[in-house]
């Protein structure tokens, strides 16, 4: 099931299961507190947490990058309040998904797609995202909800690798108006705190709101029972002009933050070609290219953009990008493969022989490696 299928699966079954909203469960201290004792009830749920965590991991829907896990893990370990962070488990993983969203299971485990860091830009807008997130755990949203909604499990085979009945319930409905409002209040503290700049703090939303936009979305179901996203970024935009009024500067973290995500931001736009996102794909290449302008991966991603986009001068245009890799690396794999594919198309079979037979030396265990090699036998008229 493709990610957009879940959602839209997932928001159906949500839409019947809260009809009637049931009564607010009662507040707990939160895990920072002296007091902080785990009920019985939530100790399922973090257990539960960790095993979804294991299931994440081993399902290789998790990317596997421990440099940009321990950069992660550094910034929200930097917004965790102290209290908390010998009681709770401060972890980031990053979800291979182009979309936009990120969630929090109960012991503090983070999940954030590949798509939202890909857009982010800075170290502050970072935060931001995990300060919100965080707070949820430290003042025990999760068992809150469950308390009050008690259906997470029957939407849990519709999501990725297994969420469970609390990563259902995060990642499907986030959580209601006040809690919501107060993770936007207390996650902005944090931010402020740990010396961001807090004018930010409306930038994810708007990435956010643009993604919906773009993909037509009319409605993002994760937002269907709290504010929506203008409602959110008011929230942040009244938090700016009374608590936070005259407060600038801050750090952004601006280099930090692109030099830890720069990869990211090419294999996000590889997976948006792969969905047939041509406008996303061609914005995270150059956005990829902006960071290292001499890379021959960004420019192999071009031509592959411009050759599927197809369209008035796109074979042309994509051979263009493909030359200009292969002049800067010869030996990128990807630059090598479009180029001989784009000069099969203009029937240039002697330099497409030679990039698909270069791509093939550079790449011997490439998955399409059966059908390059047939490509090859029908150039060189060794064909059925």
């Amino acid at each position: 099931m493709t990610p957009r299928a879940w959602l839209i699966a997932a928001a159906a079954l949500l839409s019947a299961a809260c009809a009637v909203a049931p009564p607010r469960a009662a507040r707990l201290p939160p895990v920072s507190a002296p007091s902080f004792a785990m009920e019985r009830d939530e100790r399922r749920l973090w257990k539960e947490a960790a095993e979804m965590d294991a299931r994440a991991r081993k399902s290789g829907a998790v990317l596997g990058e421990a440099p940009l896990e321990r950069y992660l893990l550094g910034v929200a370990r930097r917004l965790t309040p102290g209290a908390a962070l010998g009681k709770l488990d401060v972890r980031v993983r990053v979800i291979e998904s182009p979309s936009l969203s990120a969630f929090v299971s109960p012991d503090g485990g983070v999940f954030v797609t590949m798509g939202l860091l890909a857009r982010l830009e800075n170290e502050a807008r970072l935060a931001v995202v995990l300060g919100h997130e965080l707070v949820h755990a430290v003042n025990r949203h999760a068992i809150v909800e469950y308390r009050t909604f008690k259906h997470g499990a029957a939407l849990a085979s519709a999501l990725p690798f297994g969420l469970g009945e609390l990563g259902t319930k995060a990642a499907v409905t986030g959580y209601s108006r006040d809690l919501e409002r107060e993770a936007d209040e207390e996650g902005l503290a944090l931010v402020a705190a740990g010396g961001w700049d807090v004018a930010e703090a409306t930038r994810p939303f708007e990435h956010l709101a643009a993604w919906v936009k773009e993909e037509e979305i009319e409605e993002p179901f994760l937002f269907s029972t709290h504010p929506r996203l203008e409602e959110r970024m008011e929230s942040y935009r009244t938090l700016l002009a009374t608590r936070y009024a005259g407060r600038s500067g801050g750090d952004r973290g601006r280099e930090r933050y692109q030099g830890a995500i720069r990869e990211l931001v090419l294999a996000n736009a590889r997976l948006d070609l792969a969905a047939g996102r041509f406008g996303p794909a061609e914005r995270g290449a150059r956005a990829y290219l902006a960071l290292r302008p001499k890379a021959a991966e960004g420019h192999a991603l071009l031509g592959d953009v411009a050759r599927q986009r197809g369209g008035d001068g796109a074979e042309a245009g994509a051979l263009a990008h493909y030359r200009k890799a292969v002049e800067l690396d010869a030996r990128c794999p990807e630059a090598q493969r479009g180029l001989g594919l784009a000069l099969a198309r203009r029937n240039d079979r002697e330099g497409a022989r030679a990039a698909l037979r270069a791509y093939l030396k550079l790449s011997p265990d490439a998955v399409d490696r059966a059908w390059i090699e047939g490509d090859l036998a029908a150039l060189e008229g060794r064909g059925p």
